[in-house]
C-alpha cells in the first residue's frame, strides 16, 4: 500500500571560511545536524552511525514522520565526507550523499549531493498528489539547512 518518493539534490554554495573549518563542522555530525530544521532527535546508534528523527508533519489524523539512519565516513586528509543508509527498525527513508569541498582564494566552495528514497505509508493513489509536496518539503528543509550552515561558517570566518 505504501509508495516511495525518490529525491536527488545537488546544492552548491560558497562560504568565506577556510576548508579546514568547513570540514571540521560538516564531519562533526551532531554539530552539523544541529543546523537542520525540524530535526527532533539525532541518535548515535554505533560508531559514525546516526539515526535522524524528523518532526511529524501532516493534517488531522494523517501524521508522517521521516526516520532514517546513516553511516558516515570522514577522511580529514582528503576533506571527504560520505554517508550511506543503514537499516533500522523504524526507518521510513534511505538517504545517501556526500559533501564535496573545494578550497578557494576567498574561502570554500561546498557541494552537497544527496539521494533519498522516502517511503510514505499511504495508498499509492495518494502519491499522485503527495509526491510533489514531499519533494518540495525535502528541498525546503535542505535549503534552510544550507542557509544555517552558511551563516555559522560566515560568522566563524569573520572572527578568525
Amino acid at each position: 500500500m505504501a509508495f516511495d518518493v525518490k529525491i536527488q539534490l545537488n546544492k552548491k554554495f560558497t562560504v568565506p571560511a577556510d576548508i579546514n573549518t568547513v570540514y571540521n563542522l560538516l564531519a562533526d555530525v551532531p554539530a552539523s545536524a544541529s543546523h537542520f530544521p525540524d530535526l527532533i532527535n539525532l541518535i548515535e546508534e554505533a560508531a559514525n552511525t546516526y539515526r535522524w528523527e524528523m518532526k511529524k508533519i501532516g493534517l488531522g489524523p494523517i501524521q508522517l514522520q521521516t526516520i532514517y539512519a546513516c553511516e558516515y565516513t570522514c577522511d580529514a586528509e582528503n576533506k571527504s565526507i560520505v554517508w550511506e543508509p543503514r537499516d533500522t527498525a523504524d526507518n521510513s527513508a534511505k538517504v545517501s550523499g556526500k559533501w564535496i569541498l573545494t578550497e578557494t582564494s576567498t574561502g570554500c566552495d561546498i557541494n552537497l549531493l544527496t539521494d533519498a528514497v522516502i517511503t510514505i505509508p499511504l495508498p499509492s493513489l495518494a502519491g499522485i498528489g503527495l509526491k510533489p509536496v514531499v519533494k518540495v518539503e525535502f528541498e525546503t528543509l535542505t535549503n534552510t539547512y544550507i542557509k544555517n550552515l552558511a551563516k555559522t561558517l560566515s560568522k566563524v570566518a569573520a572572527t578568525a
